[in-house]
This record gives structure tokens, sequence and C-alpha cells, in this order.
């Protein structure tokens, strides 16, 4: 996995609250000190804003989250209304944590505006032109134990953090609006109540699939969990592609069990722009399907984005559950 790139400038320095989660570096919102603050010190108030930490000079507007963005002129700031996240989280958390407790998965479009979209996508862009995105790769298991890395053809990831935030305010507040908001929101729903999801650490990763072709190849994207200290329970993908056609391919396709039980049905899910996509890490088999078979490779209007935020658990019981009803789905989908 890529180094973790730390958030410093010359004139941007870390919040001294900060600390170092056990998979990725603190995402970061820009506060009045022109500091980069973490989520240990800066998260999300119960009326759904951002506050400041203690030090830093308060506000008496708790109703707006304004109230954290007297930035200073060279600070960009970001166009997507936070609390905007918040509530398509909100409005959809019944369903949200019924589906995935019966399902393995919950899905829905729409999740962000059009408009949401294309300043997402298009921060994508900017950031594939400051030469952050690096060819992907993957792990999987052999059935003697070891593990084989394996290259994604034509696939180029990036691992976003808060030095990112100059050239992508908007996928950065993304980011830490979800992971600070949807964990609880799902802990509070009676069918997800036991995962026990945590926001004080993530992964994170914005690829782009070219097309002509190119696809990820079944897998699993916890398949060791505790053997290898991986703690990731929810997969929770955003998918940027505001002009997406069918003929576009790259659908995702999730394996699950058919109505018989011993066997696996398929269900394929187009990554149109606003689809937001989310499953259990540990225990769903799933890929990528070719991505614009009949298009140019260098067509970039088909590069199929998406921004994928991992979620772990504090309850390790919830990882590989022998009790789960998806325990075995890696059985038959690699017999």
């Amino acid at each position: 996995r890529a180094a973790v790139r730390r958030a410093a400038s010359a004139t941007v320095v870390r919040c001294p609250n900060g600390r170092q989660p056990r998979y990725y570096a603190p995402l970061c919102a820009i506060s009045q000190a022109n500091a980069i603050h973490c989520a240990s010190c800066v998260g999300l108030a119960n009326s759904g804003i951002l506050r400041p930490s203690s030090y830093l000079p308060q506000s008496n507007n708790n109703n707006s989250i304004q109230a954290t963005r007297h930035l200073s002129s060279g600070i960009p700031q970001p166009t997507i209304d936070a609390q905007s996240i918040q509530d398509a989280i909100a409005e959809r958390a019944h369903e949200m944590s019924e589906q995935l407790a019966a399902n393995g998965y919950f899905s829905c479009t729409h999740f962000l505006s059009r408009a949401a979209i294309e300043i997402l996508r298009n921060q994508s862009v900017e950031l594939r032109k400051k030469g952050r995105y690096e060819p992907s790769w993957s792990e999987k298991v052999r059935d003697d134990g070891t593990v084989e890395r394996f290259d994604k053809e034509g696939v180029y990831a990036c691992e976003p953090d808060g030095q990112d935030y100059y050239d992508a305010p908007d996928l950065i507040t993304y980011m830490s609006v979800l992971i600070q908001t949807l964990p609880a929101v799902l802990n509070g729903q009676q069918p997800t109540a036991d995962l026990n999801l945590s926001n004080a650490s993530f992964n994170a990763k914005l690829a782009v699939t070219s097309p002509g072709g190119s696809k990820y190849p079944l897998h699993i994207d916890n398949p060791q969990g505790l053997a290898v200290g991986d703690t990731r329970k929810l997969t929770c993908i955003l998918y940027l592609n505001p002009d997406y056609k069918e003929s576009d391919g790259g659908e995702l396709r999730i394996f699950l069990k058919s109505g018989d039980g011993d066997k696996l049905e398929t269900i394929d899910l187009t990554p149109e722009g606003g689809r937001i996509l989310m499953f259990f890490s540990d225990e769903i088999p799933h890929e990528v399907l070719a991505t614009a078979p009949n298009g140019a490779k260098d067509d970039a209007s088909l590069d199929r984005y998406a921004l994928t935020v991992w979620i772990p658990t504090t309850n390790v019981a919830a990882l590989h559950n022998e009790s789960s009803q998806f325990c075995d789905l890696k059985d038959l989908a690699f017999p």
C-alpha cells in the first residue's frame, strides 16, 4: 500500500491534536487558525454541523456549517454543502440498515445531485493531472495461505488525504462527512447495531478504470481480517460518472446466494453518477465488468471514476462470523 501522504506545507501545519489512526492519515477541515485539523478535534455535533475544537474561537452560530468556514483568502472553500450529505444519509438510514442486514449490500441512485457529482469528478480528474494516481494492484490469498499480488491493467488509483484539500476540497469534505456520520447512523439502527462501526480510522481509494475493456477480477475486499490486523467491515462506493450510458459497461457484479442456497446468483449495478453502494467488506464477493469494451482507450469521457471509503469495526466478532448468513459466500465463489 502506498505510503500515507502527510498534510503539511510552509503555511499549513498539522493540528496539535492530530493522531495517526490505524489505517490512514486523519481527514481534515480547514480552520480559522489556518491549520489542518484532524477528525479527532473537528467532528460532527448532534445538530449535524461541524464544530470547532476547544482551542479555536467559538461561534454563536449553531445552525450553519459556515460557523467553521472563516477561511483565509488562499484556502479554497468546498462547494458541496456538508448538511446535504448528512441529510442524504439520515433519510436512508433505516433502509440502509435493513438491506445490509438482509442482503449484505445496499444501493441507491441519486444519493447526491448531478451538480455535486460533476464537481467531485472534475476534482478527481484534477488530481490525476497532478500525478496523484498510480497503477492499481490488489492481493489474493492462495489455497496454501500465501498472498499473491496482481496488477489491475488499465486501472489507476490514489489515496486522497488532507494535503489534497487544495485541489479537491469537495472530495475531502464528502469523505470527512461520510466517515463522521455513517458509522453512528448505522450503529443506531437495530439491524446493524452489532456492527460497531468506527470513525476513528478508515481507508479510502479514488480509482479510475480506463475504457477499452479494463476490469477488476473477482475478489473480497477484506479476505484475511484479523489474521493480518484488517478490521474493515463496510465498503462504501460513490460513483462519479454523471454522463454514464448503459453501453459504457463497468458494472459492479455482486455474488449472493441463490434461492436454493447452494448456488450463486449475481446482481449487476451500474456505476452511474450519484449511485452509492455499500456492502460487507469481509464477506461479499464482487468484480467489475469490462469498462466501455468498445470505447477508445484514450477517450477520457469514458473513464469510470469511483470513490471508495472503507469503514472498520471495533467488534472483532463481526468479522468473518461463521454464524453470518453470508459467511460461506467466499467458499461458493472460490471453490
